[in-house]
C-alpha cells in the first residue's frame, strides 16, 4: 500500500488467501494479519466474517560482497477495504522467511516517470519489511473515521529497522535518506520498555470474565515484551493515563499485557498464547461483545435477558414511556414535514427568481413585487396579447408607471438587452403624454450557476453609464433575493425598497440616512470587540448599529463602551472600545441611523 503498493500483486496474493466461509455473521468484520491457519479455520467455523492480511515476509537477499545491493519492494498484503473493517487481529511474532526473487520486486504495472523502492545493501542479507509495513498499516487505520474499531495484537519483542528509500527515474536512482520504523509503528504510541522473556505472570484484576479467561490460559502463554503505564505531569506530580488498563504483569511487576480504550480506536496487547485459536474464539464470542458492544451488533450471547421474565425493575414503565415518546416524535416530525412543504410553496418564488426564465420568471417577480406591497403589478404581455415587443411587467406607482423587462439568460446581457426597455419607455411616455414612466431591466443572469459564483454585478461600466444617460435602471434577480433578507431583518423598509426601483443606472438596495461611525482597524475577542475613532458621532450602550461587509449589511447592538479604560454609557468622540452583540471581521464598516 502507499507509495510502495503494487495492486496487481496484492490482488494476486489476495486471491490465493481466499477461504470458503459458511454461515457467516456479517458483523463484526475481522481482519487476521499474520495469524496461523488454525486461528483462521477456528474462527471461520464459528461463522465469523474474516479477511486476511500480512505485514510481509522477511527476504534472504544475496548481498554477498561489499558493493552489492538490491532494490526491493515491501511484500505486505492488506485488504483493499481495510477502512470498512471492525476488528484487527495481529500476530507480531509470526512471519516466514523467503528467498529473493527479482521478478517479485519489479512492478508489473506502473504509471509515471518515477517510482520508489527500498535499497538493501551489504552487509544486510536478511531484509525485514515488516516494520515499514507496520507504519503503512497505521496510515490505513487513519482512514477509519468517526466509528469504533479494535486492534488485538499478540506481542513481539520490540525492534527497529533502518530503511533507505530510493527514487528511481529513467537512467537514475536517487537515495532519499535513512528512515526508521518499529514493528509497533502501527499505533500512535506503544509504551514499550525493554524486551524480556518469561512465563511467570500475574493476571491483573480487571473485568471478571476477561480475568477468568486469562487465568484459564495462564499456563499456556509467555511474554516477550514489557510495557509501562504512560503518565502525564499534572499539578506538580505524574498521574497515570486513565484510558490504559494493565491486564497481565510479570514477576517483577512489569506490564506484559494491557488494553487502551479511546472514543473510537481501541487496542489490546496480549502476550504470546500457544492456543490462540480457542483463546480468540472465547474472547471474541463471549468477552469482547460486553466490552465493545458497538462492534458486535448481532451478538446473541445474552439475548435471553430481553425476555419479559428477566426484565429489570421499572423497565416495563420505561418501555411504555419510550413508546409514547416515539409516537409523539413521529407526530411532530409529520407536522414539521407539512410545515416545510407549506413554507416551500409560500417562498418558492424566491428560488424561481434565481433559476427561471420566461413566464415562470415573470410570475416570480410579480409575486416578489406583491410581497413588497406594490399595487397593481401585472403581467402586461399576457394581459395585452400584443405581437409588438412590450414590457413584461407594469406597476402603477404614485409617481406614475414602472415598467420592467425580465430576462433569464445563461450568460450576461448584451448592450441591446439592457437598452431595449428604453424604446418601450419612450412609447409609454408618448401614450401617456407625460414623462412619468420609470424603466427597469431585470435579469437572472448566468442562471445555471450558483448566484455566489456569478459575475456580480453583470453589467459593464459602459452599460451602466448608458442606463444613467437614458434614465433607466439595471437590476439582477439575485439582488431581489438578497433584498428579501434585508427587509425581513429590518435593515431596509419595504417603502425604501419600493422607492429604490425608480433609480437610474445600477440599482442598489442600501439603507438610507446612515451616519458613518468608523472602519475599525483593531479587533479583539474574535471580532466581538473593536477599536473605533469617532468625532461628533454619538454612540450609546444598547444602541442598534449596522455592519457593512462586502456590500452586505447586518444588525448589531452595542453591549459596552470603554473610554480611557472605563465603561461609559455614551460617548461622542475619541478612541473607544466597543463591544458588539455579533462578531465582525476585518474591513467591516460601522454605520448608525442618522438622527439629523
Amino acid at each position: 500500500m502507499g507509495i510502495f503498493g503494487d495492486k496487481k500483486k496484492r490482488e494476486k496474493k489476495k486471491s490465493t488467501n481466499q477461504v470458503e466461509k459458511t454461515k457467516t455473521v456479517e458483523r463484526p468484520r475481522i481482519c487476521c494479519i499474520d495469524t496461523d491457519k488454525e486461528v483462521i479455520s477456528t474462527l471461520e467455523k464459528a461463522g465469523m466474517n474474516l479477511s486476511l492480511g500480512s505485514l510481509g515476509s522477511k527476504i534472504k537477499v544475496p548481498n554477498s560482497t561489499r558493493r552489492e545491493n538490491h532494490q526491493l519492494l515491501p511484500n505486505h498484503n492488506f485488504p483493499l477495504n481495510l477502512h470498512e473493517l471492525d476488528i484487527f487481529v495481529m500476530d507480531l511474532d509470526s512471519f516466514e522467511t523467503i528467498d529473493y526473487n527479482e521478478e517479485e520486486h519489479i512492478r508489473a504495472m506502473h504509471t509515471g516517470k518515477s517510482s520508489y523502492s527500498l535499497l538493501s545493501s551489504f552487509p544486510e542479507t536478511l531484509f525485514d519489511p515488516r516494520p515499514i509495513a507496520s507504519s503503512l498499516l497505521k496510515e490505513e487505520f487513519y482512514k477509519i473515521t468517526n466509528r469504533e474499531y479494535l486492534v488485538i495484537a499478540f506481542s513481539s519483542s520490540n525492534y527497529e529497522v533502518e530503511y533507505e528509500p530510493i527514487m528511481v527515474t529513467e537512467g537514475n536512482a536517487r537515495r532519499q535518506g535513512i528512515e526508521k520504523h518499529s514493528i509497533y509503528s502501527f499505533w500512535n504510541y506503544i509504551p514499550c520498555q525493554e524486551p524480556k522473556y518469561g512465563k511467570e505472570i500475574t493476571v491483573y484484576k480487571s473485568i471478571d470474565d476477561l480475568q477468568r479467561l486469562l487465568e484459564k490460559y495462564k499456563s499456556n502463554l509467555y511474554y516477550n515484551q514489557t510495557f509501562e503505564h504512560p503518565t502525564r505531569w499534572n499539578g506538580g506530580e505524574n498521574e497515570k493515563y486513565e484510558n490504559y488498563f494493565p491486564l497481565i504483569t510479570n514477576i517483577n511487576g512489569d506490564i506484559v499485557s494491557y488494553v487502551e480504550i479511546n472514543k473510537f480506536n481501541n487496542l489490546i496487547v496480549f502476550p504470546q498464547i500457544e492456543d490462540k485459536a480457542n483463546f480468540l474464539l472465547e474472547f471474541l464470542s463471549k468477552i469482547a461483545p460486553s466490552i465493545f458492544p458497538g462492534l458486535f451488533p448481532y451478538s446473541t450471547t445474552f439475548d435471553w435477558r430481553k425476555q419479559e421474565e428477566y426484565w429489570l425493575p421499572n423497565f416495563a414503565e420505561l418501555l411504555d414511556d419510550k413508546k409514547v415518546i416515539e409516537k409523539d416524535y413521529k407526530e411532530k416530525l409529520a407536522r414539521n414535514a407539512s410545515k416545510i412543504i407549506t413554507n416551500n410553496k409560500k417562498h418558492g418564488f424566491l428560488h424561481e427568481l434565481i433559476t427561471e426564465t420566461g413566464d415562470e420568471l415573470v410570475n416570480a417577480v410579480i409575486k416578489f413585487l406583491n410581497w413588497l406591497e406594490f399595487k397593481n403589478a401585472k403581467d402586461f404581455d399576457t394581459e395585452n396579447g400584443s405581437v409588438i415587443l412590450e414590457e413584461d411587467i407594469q406597476v402603477d406607482i404614485p409617481e406614475g408607471l414602472l415598467i420592467i423587462e425580465c430576462k433569464g439568460i445563461g450568460g450576461t446581457s448584451t448592450d441591446g438587452d439592457c437598452s431595449q426597455i428604453s424604446k418601450i419607455k419612450h412609447r409609454r411616455c408618448k401614450q401617456r403624454n407625460a414623462f412619468d414612466v420609470f424603466a427597469l431591466y431585470l435579469v437572472n443572469h448566468q442562471r445555471y450557476q450558483p448566484p455566489l459564483k456569478r459575475q456580480n454585478p453583470p453589467f459593464t461600466e459602459h452599460q451602466i453609464q448608458d442606463a444613467i444617460n437614458d434614465e433607466r435602471g439595471l437590476l439582477t434577480t439575485w439582488q431581489l433575493y438578497q433584498l428579501y433578507d434585508l427587509v425581513q431583518k429590518g435593515i431596509l423598509s419595504k417603502e425604501d425598497a419600493r422607492n429604490t426601483f425608480k433609480n437610474y443606472g445600477l440599482v442598489e438596495f442600501k439603507p438610507q440616512n446612515l451616519e458613518f461611525i468608523d472602519e475599525p482597524l483593531e479587533l479583539f475577542e474574535n471580532g466581538k470587540i473593536c477599536i473605533v475613532n469617532i468625532k461628533d458621532c454619538s454612540l450609546s450602550i444598547n444602541e442598534e448599529i449596522l455592519i457593512e461587509k462586502n456590500g452586505k449589511f447586518y444588525k448589531s447592538e452595542i453591549i459596552d463602551i470603554q473610554l480611557n479604560g472605563s465603561s461609559v454609557k455614551n460617548a461622542k468622540e475619541g478612541e473607544l472600545g466597543i463591544k458588539l452583540s455579533i462578531p465582525i471581521k476585518k474591513k467591516s464598516i460601522l454605520w448608525k441611523k442618522s438622527s439629523r
